[in-house]
């Protein structure tokens, strides 16, 4: 018994048929790639942004440092050592500086603030905390970057210095650590400090 031939017409059809669902997958592929490149894309300009924010609360930060260096510098009496500083603070110590810039131009508004205050060193044999006997003394500085959309103060990244300031002969040296942290993150790193300079250079890139 003979077959019958096949119309070429529904030959044709089938053909076609499995060439739109071949192109069918290629799209979905196409697709799927696209999404994933976006996604990395993303991710990427959301990392980008964060470091951007960590190293300009740190710029910050250390704005607050170099000040409270130089109060701490000026304050310095061989009589008290650090004592007269401890005791009576300038007002602007505690209290937060504010630098707000950007916004216009194309460059993007940013929101930042420092606060500083002296504390007696821990290494003091002395527990009153307004007498400098070592000649010790310890510098807390925090740099916050704020959500410049935002009424309330939101800190979206934040730097700490914890430096121990010593007087010398000829200037006031010091050493201490740097802590970043931004959202659940957080990382610490030791800095050396150059004689009466703001050095913040480490071995832990944030």
């Amino acid at each position: 018994m003979r077959r019958r031939p096949v119309p070429l017409r529904s030959r044709a059809a089938a053909q076609a048929g499995f060439s739109m669902i071949a192109v069918f997958l290629i799209m979905i592929a196409m697709v799927g790639a696209a999404a994933s490149i976006l996604l990395n894309t993303r991710a990427n300009i959301r990392s980008a942004g964060q470091s951007r924010e960590k190293i300009v609360s740190r710029y910050v930060a250390e704005a607050g440092l170099a000040r409270a260096k130089s109060l701490a510098t000026a304050s310095w009496s061989s009589l008290n050592r650090w004592g007269d500083l401890l005791a009576a603070p300038p007002p602007e110590v505690g209290a937060y500086h504010d630098y707000n810039f950007g916004g216009t131009g194309g460059l993007p508004a940013v929101r930042a603030r420092y606060s500083f205050v002296f504390v007696d060193n821990a290494g003091d044999p002395d527990d009153q905390p307004t007498v400098d006997l070592d000649g010790h003394m310890t510098i807390l500085v925090r740099g916050e970057i704020l959500d410049p959309m935002s009424a309330t103060p939101i800190i979206m990244a934040l730097t700490l210095l914890e430096i121990e300031v010593y007087k010398e002969d000829v200037a006031v040296s010091s050493h201490g650590y740097t802590a970043q942290a931004h959202g659940g993150s957080a990382q610490t790193s030791f800095s050396g400090y150059d004689v009466g300079t703001v050095n913040l250079s480490s071995g832990t890139q944030f």
